[in-house]
């Protein structure tokens, strides 16, 4: 018993309908056994690299054999037409993309910091196209190098004599290779039952929010495109019909859809192409040929697929405020068509920056993760089918255009986008409403564990400072069986009073952590950047959080534990004025500029820095979004902090002006107290070794917390009862 790569019924059920199956299966099983779904994980992934084994040989010798067997003519005459519908493509995927943002209601919203706001990403162009070391290229999976050491050495082949021989080597290298991808793919539903259980048990939506909005705008684009504009297009072009195209390609499709891998449908969409030209009497040497050097080749280039993830940096600029004008498109396209040659992990960040959009806002991309790459790879192989099809007809003379079956074709794909946008549109505006994940995330967090504690938001008549015999500190602590702690209310994501009128922050969460290692209770005590030296000094409290920086001039008034977290200077700016702010020493060559910072300290270190900046030292960073009385530009704050305003002032941005400079933060405390100082810093290493620290930054700095995440909802756990 077989099948054939298009599901034509051979005997039994087709590859698709077991691929379909498979699919639904594992769906089900996913929602039934829910994250403990996730064991199915390893076999799944064990699928994808057996498809993964023969493909990249397969690539090189369908190349320099599709190549090398052309005439120089019919060479030229492939690249020609085939450029020509690949730069069609290209065009059809920016007009959806500037389209589809019209589905977005109208809401604003923040971000919190990401890593990536201070790690440009960088890309070796040379390496990723140029093959220095074929072989080494092939080891290392350089898909693109290894495209072009073989399209130079097929160019090269057409004109060398007596090369019949070595074809027919290639081509049974080739077909060998074919059969043992066949034999993998033979098992894709079970491969395909195991990847999708795994998602659909352990996939969660509570994350996705606002998210709801690029998704499903994705999502519509996508399925259009898939469904009705390309395999129309083709209807329209050539002489296969609708039906063909979908059918033939129907295999692929499910395979790509659910692997979220394009690279390894490559031979299904080559072996089905040709069948099709076979089944309507076309095939031919050439038409084999063709199909077996486009479909590699354009795989090397930006398909609409991966155009289409563009959506989310329009998506991006809607989410923070910052849309991009429609006078900024052609320098989007021209920047993003060449980025995407590197690759979407490098296109999309540098295109943020490149916007004037936070590119920590990436991270939001990742969580789209595998429904992202599910769709995009499903529009990609109809995508690369389709091209295919019609550059070779296109090719050998195939092509027939009649002027009024492609305007009536024109007018239905707009009638149906149309009431698509419009639809997704209503549908969003009733979905995501005016929600603000981002905020809500920050100031409904609150301390996991917490001990006892008492918080003051003024000190009170009767409060007894501590005696100042700093020797006595610890033991003095130990005695009355209370931590006191100075704290900051405005020093966001450090500590800060949530929606619930609770103190919570990073560093109080820390705090919370030791009083519970040392079995005492918290008492909070506030203080300001002009009286902390001295509150320290009465003994109003053992030590001060809030997101401090170690100087040296603050090491002399007082002691600082061991650093427990490195933070990046920055800048607070006005969201049109943040391309401004690039370098240091640009901001200090103009005169005119105004930057607030907290801490007399800080204040003396930034004039060192910025001597013709007129630096003005304020007590707190809130008067500067609310009012500015002071009429600052900006205000100096670290990364970290900045971004957490932001999500509650979201009409500014974070700027690192270049060069970036990091500092150590630790907490602080009264020097002298010896024993103290060393108690702390011992308590912070301790966190530093276990995932204590790394747990705190997930959850108050980038704004992810594991601890508290749900498990997955599963039908045999929340329904019927049935798993623990």
């Amino acid at each position: 018993m077989g099948v054939s790569l298009n599901g034509k019924k051979r005997k039994g059920l087709s590859l698709s309908s077991q691929i379909l199956i498979g699919l639904i299966l594992g769906v089900a099983t996913g929602l039934f056994f829910g994250d403990k779904a996730g064991a199915l994980a390893i076999i799944g992934r064990g699928y994808v690299g057996l498809l993964q084994m023969t493909i990249l040989p397969y690539m090189v010798v369908s190349l320099i054999a599709g190549i090398g067997s052309l005439s120089y003519d019919k060479a030229g005459n492939l690249a020609v037409t085939g450029g020509l519908v690949l730069v069609g493509s290209w065009v059809l995927a920016f007009l959806i993309v500037f389209l589809m943002p019209l589905a977005f209601p109208s809401t604003e919203g923040g971000s919190f910091y990401s890593p990536s706001l201070v790690k440009a990403a960088e890309v070796d162009f040379i390496d990723l196209y140029i093959p220095v070391n074929p072989f080494s290229a092939l080891a290392r999976t350089v898909v693109p190098a290894a495209a072009v050491f073989s399209v130079a050495v097929g160019i090269a082949l057409i004109g060398v004599d007596n090369k019949k021989n070595l074809l027919d080597v290639l081509d049974a290298i080739s077909k060998t290779l074919t059969r043992v991808a066949m034999m993998v793919v033979r098992v894709a539903p079970f491969g395909i039952f195991a990847i999708a259980a795994n998602a659909a048990g352990t996939m969660s939506l509570e994350e996705i929010g606002r998210l709801q909005t690029y998704i499903l705008s994705f999502v519509v684009a996508v399925l259009i495109l898939t469904f009705l504009v390309l395999p129309g297009l083709v209807a329209v072009l050539t002489p296969f019909t609708y039906r063909d195209v979908i059918r033939a390609s129907r295999a692929a499709l499910i395979t790509g859809f659910v692997t979220g891998n394009l690279f390894i449908v490559l031979p299904m969409l080559i072996e089905s192409a040709k069948e099709l030209f076979a089944e309507r009497n076309m095939a031919s040497e050439d038409t084999d040929s063709y199909v077996e050097v486009l479909v590699p080749a354009s795989f090397n280039f930006p398909n609409i697929g991966k155009l289409l993830t563009l959506l989310f940096i329009l998506f991006a600029g809607w989410y923070t405020g910052k849309s991009i004008g429609v006078g900024e498109y052609p320098a989007f396209s021209t920047m993003g068509l060449f980025t995407l040659f590197g690759g979407v992990d490098l296109a999309l960040p540098f295109l943020l920056d490149q916007m004037r959009i936070p590119s920590d806002l990436y991270q939001l991309y990742v969580v789209t993760g595998v429904v992202n790459g599910w769709f995009a790879t499903l529009l990609a192989v109809m995508n690369l089918f389709a091209f295919t099809l019609v550059a070779t007809c296109a090719a050998t003379g195939s092509v027939q255009l009649n002027w009024l079956r492609l305007g009536r074709f024109a007018a239905v794909s707009v009638a149906v986008f149309g009431v698509a946008i419009l639809g997704t549109r209503i549908g969003l505006s009733a979905l995501v409403g005016d929600e603000d994940v981002a905020r809500r995330t920050l100031m409904q967090s609150a301390v996991t564990n917490p001990v006892e504690a008492e918080v003051y938001k003024e000190l009170p008549e009767d409060f007894e400072p501590a005696d100042i015999g700093r020797s006595r500190r610890l033991a003095q602590i130990l005695e009355r069986g209370t931590l006191r702690v100075g704290y900051n209310p405005d020093n966001l994501p450090f500590s800060f009073f949530n929606d619930s009128g609770e103190l919570v922050g990073f560093d109080v969460e820390l705090m919370h952590g030791l009083a519970r290692d040392l079995g005492v209770t918290l008492e909070f005590i506030p203080w300001t950047y002009s009286t902390l030296y001295n509150q320290m000094n009465r003994g109003e409290f053992d030590i001060a959080i809030g997101g401090l920086e170690f100087n040296l001039e603050r090491r002399a008034y007082l002691a600082f534990s061991t650093p427990y977290m490195t933070i990046t200077a920055g800048l607070v700016v006005p969201d049109h004025q943040r391309g401004e702010f690039t370098t240091w020493t640009d901001i200090d060559q103009n005169k005119i500029v105004r930057l607030g910072i907290t801490g007399g300290s800080r204040a003396r270190l930034a004039k060192a820095e910025l001597p013709n900046t007129d630096i003005v030292r304020i007590d707190s960073y809130l008067p500067f979004f609310e009012d500015n009385p002071q009429g600052l530009d900006a205000i100096i704050i670290s990364a970290e902090a900045g971004s957490a305003m932001t999500i509650l002032y979201p009409e500014y941005a974070v700027a690192i002006p270049e060069p970036h400079f990091s500092t150590p933060m630790g907490l602080m405390m009264a020097k002298g107290d010896q024993d103290f100082i060393s108690l702390v810093s011992d308590f912070l290493e301790l966190k530093n070794v276990d995932p204590a620290i790394d747990q705190l930054y997930d959850k108050w700095i980038l704004g992810k917390d594991k601890t508290q995440k749900k498990r997955r909802w599963s039908i045999g756990r929340d329904v019927l009862g049935w798993i623990d």
